[in-house]
């Protein structure tokens, strides 16, 4: 097949876990199809036009009017995709927005089809503006519509439900679920002392209850991340007292070293996740994750089998969770043994034929 990944960012850079799985697709995509990205020219160091690992990267003008940013995207996306010579057999649009939009717009002008893939619960959450107005647009228009997990799968379709009926069963009848992929790094795994925290430093990630929870076991703490709240968060430690290092964003290379330094990673986020990167990614280095119990995480994390899950905001139990994985003879290194055979189930070569069959479904239709 010949195909178009739209994304509004692409590595190299620090990024999430829509951008890690993108790279992560071309990449292995490559060895059979053709790969062009079409993706924001954010990084003015980096070459407008580039081919590496087997694929194309074009990186499009970046607006520098917020207000009208979207639109101006949409439409440079939609002349971008017209100008590939030959024309895509299929649009791989990672996010709804801005991406899926403008691969349904591409699609209808160019007869491309388009396959949006939800990432995360900002996208189908039914109080959110972009949901009701943009979103169950986009997945009515689209030629198929992919997810994570079967978590994700029921709540957009709840989402369709509840805003606008009439499409839920047209989307149900074109939804496929393709969950993240994962580089399985080689053993052993020796268990490490630190609790690592990594993601963006917003309120949404909860990592002010993972400070609180770790300061009440006087625990050691890697933080990986940037964001808003960090100056906040270091203040937070400090007040505690806690040995907390803030290592900012890092690279792929060091936040392997760190997983291999954890004995535990937590993700406190108070909303709903994709299939968070972090924790296959922690799995993967048997650390057990003690998570909150949010979707998503309810697809990777079962409760004293491969991690331990507390309720959002609940910095008493996340830190009675935290006192059993140092205290509890055994419990990290049962935990981690099962977390690392989760994460072997998402190893590239077993989720990739699930993505390869459902283009080409759809690129057939």
């Amino acid at each position: 097949m010949n195909l178009a990944f739209l994304i509004g960012r692409f590595p190299p850079g620090v990024f999430g876990g829509a951008e890690i799985q993108a790279e992560g697709w071309a990449c292995r995509l490559a060895d059979r199809h053709s790969i062009t990205v079409i993706t924001r020219h954010v990084d003015p160091r980096l070459p407008a036009h580039e081919t590496r690992d087997g694929f194309a990267v074009r990186r499009l003008p970046v607006a520098r009017w917020p207000g009208v940013r979207a639109a101006l995207d949409v439409a440079r996306i939609g002349r971008a995709v017209a100008s590939l010579s030959p024309r895509p057999d299929l649009l791989l649009c990672f996010q709804t927005f801005v991406s899926g939009l403008a691969g349904v717009r591409a699609q209808a002008r160019l007869g491309v089809p388009a396959v949006v893939w939800v990432r995360g619960e900002d996208e189908y959450r039914p109080t959110a503006t972009t949901t009701r107005l943009i979103s169950v647009r986009v997945w009515g228009q689209a030629r198929g519509v992919l997810v994570q997990s079967e978590a994700n799968r029921a709540l957009v379709l709840d989402a369709l439900r509840r805003l606008a009926p009439s499409r839920a069963a047209g989307v149900a009848e074109k939804i496929a679920v393709v969950p993240n992929g994962l580089d399985l790094p080689a053993p052993p795994f020796s268990r490490g002392g630190r609790v690592l925290i990594v993601g963006r430093l917003v309120h949404d990630k909860g990592v002010d209850v993972a400070l609180d929870a770790a300061a009440g076991v006087r625990a050691l703490v890697t933080v990986a991340g940037d964001g808003p709240e960090r100056e906040r968060l270091e203040a937070q430690a400090r007040r505690h007292d806690l040995d907390a290092r803030f290592e900012g964003n890092v690279s792929r290379e060091r936040i392997g070293q760190l997983y291999r330094e954890a004995a535990c990673v937590v993700l406190a986020s108070r909303r709903g996740e994709g299939l968070p990167n972090v924790l296959l990614e922690a799995f993967a280095y048997a650390r057990p994750a003690v998570a909150t119990s949010i979707s998503g995480v309810r697809d990777l994390v079962t409760d004293g089998a491969n991690g331990l899950l507390v309720p959002p905001g609940d910095v008493g139990a996340l830190r009675g969770a935290l006192a059993r994985i140092f205290n509890e003879r055994g419990l990290a290194d049962r935990l981690g043994a099962a977390a690392r055979a989760t994460a072997e189930r998402f190893a590239w070569d077993r989720v990739r034929p699930a993505l390869e069959d459902a283009l080409e479904c759809w690129r057939a239709r």
